[in-house]
């Protein structure tokens, strides 16, 4: 038996999909393939391979690492985002991570009819594009609503929407650190399997020792950025400029901006 610290142990308990250490981990070729049929409704669709944290780069060109890579057997590209922080999925960013796959996938002297489809989903804590709705569906269209064929399509997820919809079970497995709170049988089973059995090897390797770090990183950046807030929304109440306020209290004016939506 391994002996592992029960600091490790909890860690490794509370892991969700929406942690990147543990998407490697917990997903697999089976696991991806069931997400994708049901997200994009192809019960038929088939993963020929899937790659994790799969970085597209180039010498010139800002890289994108993607959480989560899967081909089916026709070739077509399937990105999977988790998304904690929704403030940080834009349109921009979509559209950048379909040219950087776009380029990826089609090779020198092809004709552009051989580009594969390319699909981009980002599955959020929260709602990033702010309408109040779980879940958001973008492809190009003209001005009488038809669609261009250009074989591309976004789609956002609420995992956080409150209300009942189709993919509320879905949402709420993925969210989940039990398998005994989950719907689906493929998902359950896989984190039984990871936090029972493969739980103590994952623990021998620096994964956890990076998450707590990073989690430790990320909750001190929380708690200032929460005293940033607050010295924010007094010197707005007090009508400095933004100016005075950048120069003093040292933030941008982009937070700046983001604390004033909130007065």
């Amino acid at each position: 038996m391994l002996e592992i610290s029960d600091e490790k142990l909890e860690v490794i308990r509370s892991m969700t999909a929406f942690d990147n250490v543990f998407i490697r981990t917990f997903f697999d070729r089976n696991t991806v393939e069931f997400l994708l049929r049901l997200i994009l409704k192809k019960p038929e669709l088939s993963v020929e391979t899937v790659t994790f944290e799969h970085v597209l780069d180039d010498p010139v060109s800002k890289g994108v690492r993607l959480d989560i890579r899967a081909v089916d057997d026709a070739g077509n590209w399937m990105d999977i985002e988790f998304q904690i922080n929704p403030r940080e999925v834009n349109g921009r960013r979509l559209r950048y991570y379909h040219s950087r796959m776009d380029v990826q996938m089609l090779e020198r002297g092809k004709p552009y009819t051989e580009l594969a489809d390319a699909c981009v989903i980002f599955i959020c804590r929260g709602d990033p594009i702010g309408k109040g709705k779980p879940m958001y569906r973008f492809q190009m269209k003209d001005q009488d609503n038809k669609v261009l064929e250009d074989g591309q399509m976004t789609l956002i997820f609420n995992a956080d929407y409150p209300g009942d919809w189709e993919y509320k079970n879905l949402m709420e497995d993925l969210k989940s650190a039990d398998s005994k709170d989950m719907h689906y049988d493929v998902l359950k089973e896989r984190m039984k399997t990871v936090k029972e059995k493969e739980g103590e090897i994952m623990a021998t390797t620096s994964l956890v020792d990076e998450y707590i770090n990073r989690k430790a990183e990320e909750k001190a950046h929380e708690i200032a950025e929460k005293k940033d807030t607050e010295l924010v929304k007094n010197m707005l109440k007090d009508k400095m400029t933004e100016e005075t306020i950048v120069r003093l209290a040292g933030v941008s004016p982009e937070f700046i901006k983001r604390v004033q939506a909130t007065l």
